[in-house]
Parts: structure tokens; sequence; C-alpha cells
């Protein structure tokens, strides 16, 4: 399944509080001078490119803020040329694999990706295996399963950047589960293995998605407080984790985010952006920045108001420091 199904569910809602006029009030970016960059979109296509420069430019129009650059998760395979040209060359791409059914690829066809074809790294989805393995269907269904161990084995050695790690999927309170992953034992189990690769492979460092899904009760932040705390290789984007904010304790989640600020990258999980508005798109990026930058209400939580030095940092400090090529390549306008 190519479409998230958290990203649906973000963007009907958002999109209803759109339409009520109650989640986008007057914005106008405080921070126009820092460029951001979004470390977790899925571009397919030249269209695509040219959608995500109309937004950057409607966005630059309406608000002032910077989107300067992105990172896209999917193999552009072929079109890679012409989406940086559509892109004004403001785009990077990560190799992308799901193992469930076993590798389609080698590490030495990622490791000559990265170092010979541009790319960034590898993008690895591992979320729960009944959304890719048919029932009955034999196939791994952790990632610390033995038959995944030579690969990451091979990445190790060649310090190659798992550019986004997606490990299991929302699992919110008891009261309020909606139809993501509703068994917390099996939700556990998923992160228990995460940490299991993180702890293994010290020389890989991980960029685990949507904050490792760990953001959904303040007991997740906490574990995830834990993970950041003990593993220097592990780092975490915060795509669609907005649409959970409201589950959350506000000074619980404005004291991670101040005290990793070392950690963190700035991501939307963006996908099939072409067949959206520009001005949905734009309002949905505004959603997010209002959220870091102020204390409005944004879909149901009380915005973070992080100071400067932590946004400059989630917004593409922490990227300049991973992403093979980024610090060439943005374009600092």
């Amino acid at each position: 399944m190519r479409l998230s199904v958290v990203f649906s569910s973000f963007v009907v809602v958002l999109l209803s509080f759109a339409v009520s006029g109650t989640l986008f009030a007057q914005y106008r970016s405080a921070y126009p001078d820092i460029p951001i960059v979004d470390v977790h979109i899925h571009a397919s296509g030249v269209d695509d490119m040219v959608r995500y420069m109309e937004i950057r430019e409607s966005i630059k129009e309406r608000t002032g803020a910077n989107l300067a650059f992105w990172v896209s998760l999917n193999d552009p395979g072929g079109s890679a040329a012409d989406m940086r040209a559509a892109a004004g060359n403001r785009i990077l791409f990560a190799t992308n694999q799901r193992p469930h059914r076993g590798w389609t690829t080698t590490p030495e066809a990622v490791i000559s990706q990265v170092k010979n074809d541009g790319f960034v790294g590898m993008k690895l989805w591992f979320g729960p295996h009944y959304r890719v393995l048919r029932e009955g269907e034999e196939g791994i269904t952790r990632i610390d399963d033995p038959r995944l161990a030579s690969f990451f084995a091979a990445l190790d050695r060649e310090n190659i950047l798992m550019a986004s790690l997606h490990i299991a999927d929302p699992n919110g309170p008891f009261a309020d589960r909606q139809n993501w992953l509703k068994d917390p034992v099996y939700f556990w189990e998923q992160i228990r293995s995460f940490e299991n690769i993180v702890a293994k492979y010290p020389n890989i460092t991980f960029v685990a998605a949507h904050n490792a899904w760990l953001f959904c009760q303040d007991a997740q932040v906490d574990y995830l407080r834990y993970m950041f705390s003990t593993y220097p290789n592990l780092y975490a984007d915060t795509s669609a984790t907005l649409s959970y904010a409201r589950l959350l304790d506000r000074d619980n989640v404005r004291d991670f985010y101040i005290e990793y600020q070392d950690r963190l990258l700035y991501g939307t999980d963006f996908l099939r952006i072409t067949s959206m508005s520009v001005d949905a798109a734009v309002n949905m990026h505004i959603s997010t920045f209002r959220y870091y930058e102020t204390d409005q209400n944004v879909y149901g939580a009380r915005g973070l108001e992080l100071p400067r030095e932590v946004l400059e940092k989630l917004y593409f400090k922490n990227a300049l420091k991973l992403y093979p090529g980024l610090k060439e390549a943005l374009i600092l306008d």
C-alpha cells in the first residue's frame, strides 16, 4: 500500500479544520531567514516537483517562510535528473525498500547508489507486516530477523545513512487507537526489535520516521527520551506527528524538543501532492510552522513556541549534519 494511512487521516482532519476556518489563522513567519528542509516527502515524478515548487512559492508569498529543500524517500529511478531540474536542484533522494518478503536489492547496490549516484542513503519501511503480507503469507515480521543481518552489517561497515526508518504505526491511548496499530503488545514488539537493531549497528546513523511512532502517549515520549540518551546514532524526523499532538502533554513535548534539539529533523510525509490543491498543501505546511513557532492552538494542541536556536536545528542544521550532499546543494536564498 503506497498511500500512507496515517497521512490520509492527517489530510482529512486538517482539511476539515481548514474549511471551518479555525486552524489557519493569520500567520506570518517571524523567521524568513531560516531555510526549511523537509527530509520526508514522497515525490514520484516531475509533476510532483512542479507542484512542490508552486507550494514553495505560495508559502513564501503568503507567509515569508522559506521551504528551501526536500529529501524524497521514493527511489526516482531514471527520472532523478528531470526531477532535480523541475525542483530547481532543491531535492535529494534516498533508495527505498520494504523487506517483509526479503530484499529486492543488494547491499552493494545501495552502497554504490550512495557513493556513486548521489543518493543520501536508504529508506526502510518496516511498518506492521499485515500491511504488506497477505493473510497466511510467510515473511519477515521483525526488523531484527537474522535474515536481514548481513544487509545491516554491510551498511554498518560502510557507514551508510538509514535516511528514514519507518517502524510500527501509531498506538494511541486505549480510547483513541483509531484504525492504526491497536495491539500494544505487537507495537512494543516492533519497538524493541527496532531498538535491537539500533544497538547492534552503531556505525549506522538511523533517522527514525515519525519520531519512531513513539509520540502518541506521554509514556512513549519518555521511551524515546531513553532511546536518544542511550543511542547516539539515533535521530528522528517529526513527520505526521502533529495529528497526535492533542494526545500529549504540551509541556512534556516542548521539553522533549528542547532537550533533544540536536536529534530532531523537520518532515511532513506529504504524499500524492499533485492530487491536492496548492492552497490545501500550503495550509498543511503552515499548520506545522504554527505548531513549532507559536503558542496558538493547532489541530487541538497548543503550539510549542520553540526558541529560535531550536527551530534552526529542527528546520535545517541537523539535516546538514546527516545527509550527504545537502550542505553543498542547499540554496540559502
